[in-house]
């Protein structure tokens, strides 16, 4: 559940980041320059910070999707019992 609550944040940030570059431009338009580049700063950083939770929960999400996914492998084939004779055995991968 994690990973959607950093998704959601993601989302929400990458949406306030793009508000505030729309408050940079409704100040370059009234010719208010200096205020316009700090908000702009703040724009850039809280819409990078945005993407970065949006890549790090996917990140997360996928790791977690591939641990399930091997878990389940390994006990699949401890379920189907040995091998029959002269096939080769499959080693796990070692992390």
């Amino acid at each position: 559940m994690a990973y959607w609550l950093r998704e959601v944040a993601g989302w929400l940030l990458i949406l306030c980041g793009l508000w505030l570059m729309g408050i940079v431009i409704e100040f370059c338009q009234s010719r208010w320059i200096l205020e316009a580049a700090i908000v702009a700063v703040l724009a850039v950083f809280v819409f990078r910070g945005g993407i970065h939770l949006l890549k790090v929960a996917v990140a997360a999400r996928i790791c977690r999707e591939a641990w399930v996914r091997e878990e389940i492998g390994i006990e699949a084939v401890r379920r189907a019992g040995p091998l029959p004779r002269g096939t080769a055995e499959v080693q796990p991968r070692r992390s």
